[in-house]
């Protein structure tokens, strides 16, 4: 399973950035639905992230970022090798004010029971 997972992790980081089409949250979501489908615990994290463009004397940029979380072992791969040459590694981002938005999705939508009147009311 582990192997499975790995193989479809690496995969995904090998595939082209895009700003529009293939994005940190599109990569993201694409490992989150999987590790499920196997059956693994995952979460998705938003955060902001400062990246230092190489090419351009490591002049920081600043975006909001997704990541996911597999059993609790960050797991980043939106950009590409390629991509990792002009900008940094993804395990080099500087990340901050992380906010666990699976885990906040489910606290704010998990359904009420519906509760039985004191009159017998249904």
């Amino acid at each position: 399973m582990v192997d499975e997972l790995s193989s479809f992790i690496d995969k995904i980081y090998r595939e082209p950035y895009s700003l529009l089409s293939n994005n940190c949250i599109h990569k993201s979501l694409k490992i989150k639905n999987k590790a499920e489908e196997i059956g693994r615990k995952v979460d998705l994290v938003s955060c902001v992230s400062i990246v230092p463009i190489k090419k351009w004397h490591s002049f920081p940029t600043i975006n909001l970022h997704v990541y996911a979380e597999i059993d609790g072992k960050k797991v980043d791969v939106s950009l590409d090798p390629e991509h990792e040459r002009i900008y940094c590694k993804n395990s080099q981002k500087k990340l901050i004010l992380p906010i666990n938005i699976s885990r906040l999705g489910r606290t704010i939508f998990r359904r009420v029971r519906p509760r039985s009147s004191a009159r017998g009311e249904a």
